[in-house]
Formats: structure tokens, sequence, C-alpha cells
């Protein structure tokens, strides 16, 4: 039959714990107080799982560190894609902005100096801070020669004479596009009109890099 210390032996773990019943706990603790063998294996117990909780401890705090660094880097990754794409669409919407404010009117061959003065009126007359220029079909043809130059003779066959290019009013202004085209869209002269006001954003930003 186990003698005092060995049954006070299977106990000390529980009762480090403190999970003992009132009986067993007041068993050992009246034990203790005459047996040093026995405390003495208590203080190693005591000590071994502090030793236990200090290394548990110290994991603990090496995956939260870990954790928050994983944390700071994944912040820091969506805090430079969000600055991308904000930065991104503000270029995207200030190139809109520009591009949406322009418009060209292509002119009929037979169009007369004073059907060009009267677009030009009515242009004037519903715009405001305006930039217009007459692009000549001379003018127009010398632009797309020196656009395409790389591309060789292309355009060499064409001449003053055979221009197949239209002569055309280029507008930049601050006033709405779609006005400026309701007004003028049925004058005498004009063969048709180009806006951007429609286009996707996107597309046109991209447009300035594969040009």
């Amino acid at each position: 039959m186990k003698n005092e210390c060995d049954i006070v032996g299977d106990l000390l773990f529980s009762y480090n714990d403190n999970i003992l019943s009132n009986t067993s706990k007041k068993l050992v603790e009246e034990h203790l107080k005459e047996c040093e063998k026995c405390k003495k294996i208590l203080e190693e117990i005591r000590q071994e799982n502090g030793e236990k909780n200090q290394i548990k401890e110290i994991d603990f705090l090496k995956s939260i560190k870990k954790n928050m660094n994983k944390r700071n880097i994944m912040i820091l990754v969506v805090s430079i894609i969000l600055i991308f794409l904000v930065f991104f669409n503000i270029q995207v919407y200030n190139n809109y902005n520009e591009i949406a404010s322009t418009m060209e009117i292509y002119l009929k061959d037979d169009i007369t100096d004073e059907q060009i003065e009267n677009i030009k009126n009515r242009i004037i007359k519903k715009s405001d801070n305006i930039e217009m220029e007459y692009v000549s079909k001379e003018k127009a043809l010398e632009r797309l020669k020196n656009n395409i130059e790389e591309k060789g003779d292309l355009l060499n066959d064409y001449t003053n004479q055979n221009n197949p290019i239209p002569a055309s009013i280029e507008i930049k202004t601050n006033t709405k596009i779609q006005t400026i085209v309701e007004s003028i869209q049925d004058m005498p002269g004009i063969a048709h009109i180009t806006t951007h006001i429609n286009a996707n954003p996107y597309t046109l930003y991209l447009q300035r890099f594969i040009r």
C-alpha cells in the first residue's frame, strides 16, 4: 500500500493546478508542512510549469509579432495599390477633361468663306475661353504626312490638287461641347463633327501611349 509521500506525490500536479477537492487539498498541505522532500518536488513542478508558461508566452509573442508583420506588409501593399489607383484615376480624369473639351468640325469641299465665318461666329457666341483653329486641306495633308512619316511614301501620291483630307475647324473650350454641337450641326458646309464626350476615359488615356 502506498505511503503518504507516494499519495501526496500523485496529487502534487493536481494541487499545483488547483483542481483538488478541499479534502485532498487539505491532506497535501498538511503533509507539505512536515515533508521537505514533497515540498521540494512541488517547487520543481512549479519551476517547470513556470518555464513552460514562459516558453508559451514567448511563442505567443512571436506569433503575434509574426502576424503583425504580415498584417503590416499587407496594409503597406494595399496602401500602395490604393495610392496608385487614386493617382491613375486622377490622371485619367484630367486627360479625359482635356480631350473631352475639344472637338473637330470637318468641312465640305465646296464650303464658302462666308459659311466658314458664319460657323466661327456661331461657335464664338456659344463658347467661353475658346481656342479655335481653322485647318485647311493643305495643312491637314501636311500634318498627316508628318505623322506617318516613318511609314514611307504612303501619301506621296496625294497633292493639294487631289487632296482627300477635308478642311476642319479645331475647337478647345470650357463650354459644354454638346451645346456647341447642337447649335451648329445643321449649318451649311459642315460634313461631320467629331467629339470625345462619350468616349471611355480609360481608352482615351491609353491611346496617349499607343499613338
